[in-house]
């Protein structure tokens, strides 16, 4: 009986952290933005946001003034070089891939049939973007957006030759902390002698100056003479942007944007030489309440490479911002248009120059790629919201079903559904990426599918780990789960990252934090099985005679520590700055154990400088490459060279305040975290059964804990998802913990730990 409520009070302690931990990774507690209202844009009174013209106003023929419309050369809108091929954006908001279709608008579907595609990530600095957001992202080629409203701006043509509402965008730019430089597009496009013509308000803000005033400008024509307009324009500048407006506005819908578009599409058709390379992108969501990836398609373009859009393959847009295929973001056009016609796309950028890569050929299979990534996204997002409260409560009702039949039949009669369950829930994390292996997106219900391949995966894995012949070592089954955790994510991140996106533990594309790499949730899971499987493999080691096992076990522990720092920390690969400093100061603790050297602070801190100073070095690295081809480790440095590194350091900080006060469960979520690790380290004092005989076993597993402990600690405070990096942890952890009681109340002798009796 005493050891049944032993076993109560550890199944309370660790569903403290499954109850505190419902908010879910990153995705989840992300806090939310402020309460809008409805989607339709509103006019604003411009006149009175309206940035104030100098006293004495440039007439039409002056520099700064809106442009007369251009007339068409000659030779039909073709640049007198023959070589020269201008680019021409159109930009605006609101058009999803699942408006898209052959019968209601023809010249979008022809840029999809004949061009290369990709989704267009719209996130700027809040969850819903608006027409001003996208355009600012085009300009400063960085995150950057309009004051919160509850509705979206209607934007105005330029007064004068400036920029209405200019003052609220800097103000607004100044307050973020995304160091948006607005007007770097103009900037860099003058340094490198390229002309950049706008029609359109929002084109406005594209091409004006860090003062707000805009020097080659010109209203939208009406409609039927729109094609005449750009090719006119694309005669005059390399770089022409056009604003077509917003879905959502009054008076525009789908089919009058693909009209427009059509006519540019004709003209350009009907250009002498070289016609223009067209982009269009729809900027940002247009609307306040709701966010979707967006449409993108370029045609007749050629990019870095020498690559021709929707030829020999190309079939799909990536940059080296997002390294996925049919994916970019706001913050690559700038980067594009200035590569595109022949200038340096610029080191200020966050985005890099978009690139062609192979894909399947034909409109309809490359629409139903973009379709599928859209359902990824929306699946993640609604699972999000529930699916962590209902894991919790899973993990609680089958402890509490434990402790309930462990009253009535003694612990060893629960020994074999506590392994099972343990051994499930371990491997339930895993699975959350296995299941993109699956084209679940395509079934009637994707949720329902996605879901189910989740407990097919996890369901598969148990019986592996309870029918595999790692059965006869003490602690393999726990080792095996661990193994195919780390496999898989090795795997993920050597292959592209793939896995991570848009599934419940993966990357969240609308939230647009990372497309590559490790992501902090998958971070702190590789960590965590890391750490688990070192645990129990040196513990298989303790047969050995005592010097051999030392110098094994610490050549087993720094080889897997700087393996997976490479891999994790490698721009390209893991890319994850927090990776190293993380890894190393966490598993100090268990390397100097297993090796049995004495822990002191000063050896701790000497892992740490070193930590760091390998870090810097990888910085720098990265940093030396050309500005396009840097991943965000050299941006960062150069952001310390620039000055600008506090305002992202004061970014991140803010995350990681705002994830851990999103609710009185995240606040509650550090002592959960640190009930459930003082229960794992402390076993005899809170007697819980079975797992101070599993110690006994395997003498380096609660060495290999304490460092875990260490590990979520400092991941806590240098990732800027906060807390979830240990709760992420614990979802892997308490379970394992569980397995592991389960296998010590079974056998408890204490054997050699490669020596076990099989499960009864």
């Amino acid at each position: 009986m005493r050891r049944a409520w032993h076993l109560a009070v550890t199944a309370v302690l660790i569903a403290l952290l499954a109850l505190t931990a419902t908010g879910g990774p990153a995705s989840a507690l992300v806090p939310a933005s402020a309460a809008s209202v409805g989607g339709a844009q509103t006019s604003s009174d411009t006149a009175s946001h309206a940035q104030a013209a100098p006293a004495e106003q440039a007439s039409p023929a002056e520099p700064g003034a809106a442009a007369a419309p251009s007339e068409p050369s000659a030779n039909g809108g073709a640049a007198e070089d023959p070589e020269r091929r201008p680019v021409v954006l159109l930009g605006f908001a609101g058009l999803t891939f699942e408006d898209v279709d052959p019968d209601r608008t023809p010249h979008l579907w022809r840029m999809v049939a004949g061009g290369s595609v990709g989704t267009m990530t719209p996130r700027s600095v809040r969850d819903t973007s608006c027409a001003a957001d996208g355009w600012l992202g085009v300009a400063s080629g960085r995150r950057a957006a309009d004051e919160p409203r509850p509705t979206c701006r209607v934007l105005a043509d330029p007064i004068g030759g400036w920029v209405p509402d200019w003052d609220i965008y800097l103000a607004q730019a100044a307050a973020d902390n995304y160091t948006p430089a607005v007007g770097a597009l103009t900037e860099a496009a003058e340094a490198a002698d390229v002309k950049v013509r706008g029609i359109g308000p929002g084109a406005a803000i594209g091409t004006a100056s860090p003062a707000g005033r805009t020097g080659s400008w010109e209203p939208l024509a009406q409609s039927g003479e729109r094609g005449t307009q750009v090719v006119a324009a694309a005669d005059a500048a390399e770089i022409v942007l056009v604003d077509l407006g917003s879905v959502y506005a009054p008076g525009h819908s789908v089919t009058d944007l693909d009209a427009a578009v059509g006519e540019v599409l004709d003209a350009a058709d009907a250009v002498e030489g070289q016609a223009p390379t067209v982009i269009a992108a729809s900027l940002a969501d247009g609307r306040t309440d709701e966010s979707r990836m967006q449409f993108t398609a370029v045609l007749s373009g050629t990019d870095a490479t020498g690559a021709a859009s929707g030829a020999d393959g190309a079939e799909l847009l990536t940059s080296a911002s997002t390294r996925q295929p049919g994916l970019v973001q706001v913050s690559d056009l700038a980067p594009t248009l200035l590569t595109m016609a022949g200038a340096e796309s610029g080191a200020n950028f966050a985005g890099a120059p978009m690139h062609f890569e192979d894909g399947p050929a034909g409109a309809q299979p490359k629409h139903q790629l973009m379709l599928d990534r859209q359902t990824a996204v929306l699946t993640q997002q609604s699972i999000s919201a529930w699916m962590y409260a209902v894991w919790g409560v899973l993990l609680l009702a089958s402890l509490l079903v434990g402790v309930v039949a462990a009253r009535r039949t003694g612990t060893a009669g629960v020994s074999t559904p506590l392994t099972v369950g343990g051994l499930f829930f371990a491997a339930l994390p895993v699975s959350t990426y296995l299941v993109n292996v699956l084209p679940w997106e395509r079934s009637t219900s994707p949720d329902v599918a996605m879901l189910g391949g989740v407990i097919g995966w996890a369901t598969v894995l148990t019986a592996l780990a309870l029918l595999g012949p790692w059965t006869r070592l003490r602690g393999g089954r726990i080792a095996f789960v661990s193994a195919v955790t780390l496999g898989v994510l090795v795997f993920d991140v050597a292959t592209g990252s793939r896995l991570q996106m848009s599934t419940m533990l993966g990357e969240p594309l609308l939230i647009a934090s990372r497309f590559y790499g490790i992501g902090n949730s998958a971070l702190a899971l590789y960590c965590t099985a890391l750490l688990v499987l070192l645990g129990v493999a040196c513990s298989w080691l303790t047969g050995t005679a005592e010097r051999r096992r030392r110098w094994l076990t610490t050549a087993v522990v720094v080889t897997a520590v700087l393996a997976s720092c490479a891999l994790l920390a490698a721009p390209g690969l893991g890319t994850k700055f927090g990776s190293v400093p993380t890894l190393v100061l966490g598993t100090a603790v268990f390397a100097l154990t297993a090796a049995g050297i004495r822990l002191s602070w000063k050896r701790l801190l000497v892992f740490g400088g070193g930590a760091g100073a390998l870090m810097l070095a990888v910085l720098f690295l990265d940093w030396l490459r050309p500005a396009a081809d840097r991943t965000h480790f050299g941006r960062f440095f150069d952001s310390l060279l620039s000055g600008e590194a506090g305002a992202v350091l004061l970014r991140k900080i803010g995350m990681n305040v705002d994830i851990l006060t999103q609710s009185w469960m995240t606040v509650l979520l550090p002592l959960a975290v640190a009930a459930v690790l003082w229960a794992a380290i402390s076993p005899a004092r809170f007697r819980i059964p079975g797992l101070a005989e599993q110690y006994r076993a395997l003498p380096l597993l609660r060495p290999a804990l304490i460092s875990l402990a260490v590990l979520l600690a400092v991941g806590t405070f240098i990732n800027d998802s906060g807390i979830v990096v240990p709760a992420v942890g614990m979802l892997f952890l308490v379970p394992v913990l569980a397995a592991s009681a389960a296998e010590g109340v079974r056998e408890p002798d204490v054997r050699e730990p490669g020596v076990q009796e099989p499960l009864r």
